[in-house]
């Protein structure tokens, strides 16, 4: 189904190393699946050096009423766990449900999951650990490393997964409210430029009417009904009609 392979080296300065309490993950990104693509990859990193092999990482983020969203470090892991959400029944469903799974030895007689294990192995997996993310209530997340050999995730290297996804989580949450931020300081400043431009094309209508603000707009108002577009647009097509064309409004943040 799917060759092994390794997974591709984050770029270094998108990735603040987390090895140490309190350092985050630089996750920003314009889109969410751009952030968890972000994390599968520094989880990649990070780990394969503790475990001393190399390992794969997937994210799972399931937003409420969408379609649950996955990225991977490597097209295989990405896949895998796409093909375990459309099924339900793995490591990656139960850990969105918040509970710690593992797998050691695909070939091992483990009663769970019997439909995993042939994709896993297809795969070029032989060992996993999926573990729930805390972050916003109703929004489950799960970080999802694999291996290619059996018996990677001894105590030690269970204990820096559990460490990791503390940082994990915390860096999705810190890139989810930057990216709304930017969100709303994109509207803001689109809402400026807009009511710039009506409100200089307001002036320029009483300049030439000799009437108040308020009759000026009206005339706007008017002309934006009948040709059914918003005001700022009629405003703009008054100001390009200016000798010189439209006087800027931009806004920089």
């Amino acid at each position: 189904m799917w060759s092994t392979g390794q997974s591709p080296a984050p770029n270094a300065s998108a990735i603040s190393p987390p090895t140490r309490s309190g350092l985050l993950l630089d996750l920003r990104a314009d889109r969410d699946d751009e952030s968890l693509r972000l994390l599968a990859r520094a989880a990649a990193s990070a780990l394969s050096e503790a475990a001393g092999c190399a390992l794969d990482g997937a994210v799972t983020l399931a937003r409420p009423g969408q379609t649950p969203l996955s990225a991977g470090s490597a097209d295989q892991a990405e896949e895998l766990v796409k093909w375990e959400r459309a099924h339900g029944d793995g490591p990656v469903s139960q850990a969105l449900s918040g509970r710690l799974a593992i797998i050691v030895n695909d070939y091992s007689h483990d009663a769970r999951w019997p439909g995993f294990w042939g994709p896993l192995r297809h795969a070029g997996y032989r060992s996993v650990v999926s573990v729930p993310l805390t972050l916003e209530p109703g929004c489950p997340a799960a970080l999802t490393i694999l291996a290619g050999t059996s018996q990677v995730f001894s105590p030690g290297v269970l204990a820096r997964v559990m460490a990791f996804s503390k940082a994990a989580a915390s860096s999705l949450l810190m890139a989810a409210q930057v990216r709304a931020a930017m969100a709303s300081a994109d509207h803001l400043r689109t809402a400026m430029n807009s009511r710039t431009s009506i409100d200089i094309a307001c002036g320029v209508i009483m300049g030439q009417n000799r009437c108040s603000y308020e009759e000026a707009f009206s005339l706007l108002a008017k002309a934006s009904s009948h040709r059914n577009v918003k005001v700022r647009q009629v405003a703009e097509t008054v100001l390009e009609a200016l000798p010189g064309g439209a006087p800027a409004t931009h806004f920089q943040g």
